[in-house]
């Protein structure tokens, strides 16, 4: 049987691939601008794959997270603020440098930050957002005992919301919207009250699990070549999603004691948050220097290199956020502990 040790560590490396695949989709649609031969085309779709692996992975450690921490709303929603929403709103403003070569000055500049309108991907962290204030008044109504009769509703909530009811709010897409994903989210919670279950049967039956990872790869072929392109939040793309993060998990379960990197609070959420700053910033260098970027896209090994670097810089500059942040969240500890004594 797989340890919670165990899993967690298998689904650090799920969610630092997740975050790779982000920074491949990004990368692939500024080729696309020069470039399009199949392999950016099919990695371009495959990429896809990333956001709905980190949402499958957001709701299985908040699920987590309840049962084990058991954390009061201060606790939560303090950590929630210092890991996730100042350094999303830290980003939004920097968007909005990069991209306008000016710092926000208006309402609208601000109200724009706050709704992830500045970047093409912040759309993800409004929605998370959302998520983490819905799921912390609801752990108590959503729990292990409903949850295989609850996902039947939240599936078709998020099917009835994607195509009938969503309408262009305040100009966010379906993807700004915690319906858009309401499922897909709980689909984490389910796996994480089920995990010892699913992953044990997977372990011990192979043949199931080879026959999974066969369905995983014709699914991630039927995307690749389709003319139809599957958003994130598209059901269809869900559930193939959902066999690959099964897949993914028990190969990572299998490798995880031979691989070296350790879990580092928060260092894929910030690759996943700073990726794209690399992006513009080594394109602007590049029209700086040579006054185009064609000749980088319209070659294979200067693409890759371009795609290494890119994600080189973001784990990096995302190792040094964690570090930081994680310095500040010890000092805040440190100064609530002296304050308590004070009072004593």
């Amino acid at each position: 049987m797989y340890t919670d040790s165990k899993i967690l560590k298998s689904l650090f490396y799920v969610q630092l691939f997740s975050s790779f695949l982000v920074v491949v989709g990004h990368f692939t649609a500024s080729v696309l601008y020069f470039n399009d031969p199949f392999w950016v085309v099919a990695l371009n779709q495959i990429s896809r794959y990333g956001t709905v692996l980190l949402t499958i992975a957001t709701g299985y450690l908040t699920a987590y997270s309840f049962e084990a921490k058991s954390p009061t709303p201060r606790d939560f929603f303090t950590g929630k603020l210092l890991y996730i929403f100042l350094p999303y709103l830290v980003s939004g403003i920097l968007y909005h440098y990069l991209l306008k070569k000016e710092m926000p000055q208006t309402t609208l500049d601000f109200t724009n930050i706050l709704m992830g309108k500045t970047g093409d991907h912040l759309y993800f962290v409004f929605m998370i957002c959302q998520y983490y204030v819905f799921a912390y008044f609801f752990r108590n109504w959503i729990t292990k005992r409903n949850i295989l009769y609850v996902i039947w509703l939240l599936l078709a909530v998020q099917y009835v919301y994607i195509n009938y009811l969503h309408k262009g709010w305040l100009e966010l897409s379906t993807r700004h919207m915690l319906p858009s994903w309401i499922f897909t989210l709980y689909m984490g919670h389910l796996l994480y009250w089920y995990r010892e279950t699913i992953l044990s049967f997977l372990r011990n039956n192979r043949s199931i699990l080879m026959l999974l990872t066969g369905i995983a790869t014709a699914a991630a072929m039927f995307f690749v070549v389709s003319s139809k392109l599957y958003v994130a939040v598209h059901l269809t793309f869900v559930f193939a999603t959902l066999l690959s993060f099964l897949v993914l998990m028990v190969f990572f379960l299998e490798l995880v004691d031979h691989l070296r990197l350790k879990f580092r609070k928060g260092l894929t959420y910030f690759i996943f948050l700073f990726h794209s700053a690399f992006l513009i910033l080594f394109k602007d260098f590049l029209f700086e220097q040579y006054g185009e970027v064609a000749w980088v896209f319209q070659n294979t090994w200067y693409s890759l290199l371009y795609l290494g670097l890119i994600f080189g810089c973001s784990f990096l500059l995302s190792l040094l956020l964690g570090w930081l942040v994680k310095g500040l969240e010890q000092l805040g500890r440190f100064a609530g502990k002296a304050r308590r004594e004070r009072l004593q």
